[in-house]
C-alpha cells in the first residue's frame, strides 16, 4: 500500500479572498481530496486498533484462564502434597511407638520383667499396622485425584488463537 503524503498548511493560502476564482476551485479540490484521503485513513487506523484491541482482549482472557488454571493445579499439589506429609508422619509415629516399645520389652525381658512390655509392644505393633491400612487408604485416594487432575490437565488444554495471514489489509 503506497504511502500517501499529505502537503503541510502552508501549502495553501491563509487568506482565500486574494484569489481568482479558478485558483480556488483548484485549491478546494485538492483540500477536499486530502481530506477524503485522511479519512479513509482514519478509517484504517480507527480498523486495526478495534481489531487488536479485541486480539488484547482475548489474549487477557486466555491468561487469566491459565492462570486460574496454574493457581488450582498449585492448590491441588500442595494439598496431595499435605496428604503425603501426613501419612508419613503418621508412620513415622508409629514407627518411633513400635522402636519404644521394643527397646523396652528387651530391657525387660533380661529382668524377667516382660510381661508389661510385651503389651506395649503388641499395642505398638496393632497401631502401627492401622496407621498403614488408613496410610494405603489415603494413598489409593491420593493416586485417584492424581489421575484426575492429570485427565483434567490433558482436558483442559488451551486452544491457540486463530491465525489469519496479515498482509497489512483489513478485512
Amino acid at each position: 500500500m503506497a504511502v500517501l503524503v499529505l502537503p503541510p498548511t502552508s501549502a495553501y493560502p491563509s487568506d482565500p479572498t486574494a484569489l481568482e476564482r479558478d485558483r480556488l476551485d483548484v485549491l478546494y479540490q485538492e483540500l477536499r481530496g486530502n481530506y477524503k484521503s485522511l479519512m479513509i485513513s482514519r478509517g484504517i487506523h480507527r480498523s486495526r486498533a478495534q481489531k487488536q484491541g479485541g486480539q488484547l482482549q482475548e489474549l487477557g482472557v486466555r491468561l487469566r484462564a491459565l492462570a486460574l488454571r496454574e493457581a488450582s493445579m498449585k492448590a491441588e499439589a500442595y494439598a496431595m502434597l499435605e496428604i503425603v506429609t501426613d501419612v508419613v508422619e503418621h508412620l513415622e509415629d508409629a514407627g518411633d511407638e513400635v522402636s519404644t516399645a521394643f527397646g523396652a520389652y528387651q530391657l525387660g525381658r533380661r529382668s524377667y520383667n516382660g510381661g508389661g512390655s510385651i503389651a506395649r509392644l503388641i499395642q505398638a505393633v496393632i497401631s502401627f499396622l492401622n496407621r498403614w491400612r488408613t496410610g494405603k487408604e489415603r494413598f489409593e485416594q491420593l493416586e485417584a485425584r492424581q489421575q484426575a487432575l492429570r485427565s483434567s490437565l490433558e482436558s483442559s488444554a488451551l486452544p491457540e488463537p486463530s491465525q489469519e495471514p496479515s498482509d497489512g489489509q483489513d478485512r
